[in-house]
């Protein structure tokens, strides 16, 4: 098991002018993340566009990560499907390739009751000796983790905590409350790791995190010191950030703020598209004003 604390970067997946993985540059992002005190790294997630990439880039992705990384940091990879079968297949693979631990996302498009996604998370867990957290993000999914649901999880040997991205800050306190030694619940909300921090969380996986890493890392470094103004003028300059999300599809916002930072990222896939001339500029002005670069 690993200590998981601390602000994990949630990494987009860099593509060529052509739409390849451009590992060259995902070393460049990964150097640059670890140099700025990051906690962990998070590949493949939402972020990392886990939806339009096959298995094949996946293990690339998750090889490179591993490389670049070498031990520094945990590095978490995100093995959630639609399916449990596929799920499997995907935490075998990390297991094997030599992940640290998984985050698993409810499956999506479908609806299972409660029984079938505890059924979906016991069965992934019971294919790997992977510490495993999962993931709750019902904007996207569509499906709640409800904390009771959670405690029954709780139960399962290699479940290690939950990222919590439902936004409800009364449903990651239910999450707290949960009686396991070293479950760490984490903030999967930008504009809420003060406040997971405060109530007993750890940290947070965070995708705003990887374009400005001084920022996340800064609200928990001034917490865990107990500067807690400071923590919270950070928040607060996170969270202006974190609000232009809707400039654009997810994640693109992200890829453009590493642009602006001098990262090819490239462009998502689509149909997700870049962002339009004028939205960019707003975005480069925020970064400027709240980076001074």
């Amino acid at each position: 098991m690993i200590d998981i604390k601390g602000i994990i970067a949630a990494i987009p997946t860099p593509f060529t002018s052509s739409g390849a993985i451009n590992e060259e540059e995902l070393g460049r992002i990964l150097n640059f993340l670890l140099r700025s005190g990051i906690h962990g790294i998070f590949a493949v997630g939402n972020a990392g566009e886990f939806y339009a990439i096959d298995m094949e880039e996946k293990k690339r992705v998750l090889r490179k990560t591993l490389e670049v990384v070498a031990g520094k940091v945990p590095v978490f990879f995100g093995a959630g499907s639609a399916s449990t079968a596929e799920s499997i297949r995907l935490a075998q693979m990390a297991e094997a390739e030599g992940a640290d631990a998984l985050s698993i996302i409810t499956p999506y498009l479908i609806k299972p009751t409660e029984d079938e996604l505890f059924s979906y998370y016991e069965a992934i867990c019971r294919s790997t000796s992977l510490p495993v957290l999962p993931y709750n993000n019902p904007a996207v999914t569509g499906l709640i983790i409800t904390p009771r649901l959670m405690n029954r999880l709780a139960i399962i040997d290699n479940i290690v905590g939950v990222k919590d991205s439902s936004g409800d800050l009364g449903m990651t306190l239910e999450f707290l409350r949960i009686n396991k030694e070293n479950f760490a619940v984490l903030a999967g909300r930008d504009n809420l790791i003060l406040s997971t921090l405060i109530h007993g969380g750890k940290g947070a996986i965070s995708s705003v995190a990887s374009a400005c890493p001084e920022l996340a890392v800064g609200i928990y470094n001034a917490y865990v010191s107990g500067d807690y103004d400071e923590a919270l003028r950070q928040q607060m300059n996170f969270a202006k950030l974190r609000q232009l999300f809707s400039l654009g599809t997810f994640p693109t916002v992200i890829k453009a703020a590493l642009q602006i930072r001098g990262f090819a990222a490239g462009n998502p896939r689509a149909p997700v598209s870049a962002l339009s001339s004028g939205k960019y500029q707003e975005l480069s002005d925020c970064l400027h004003e709240l980076l001074k670069f």
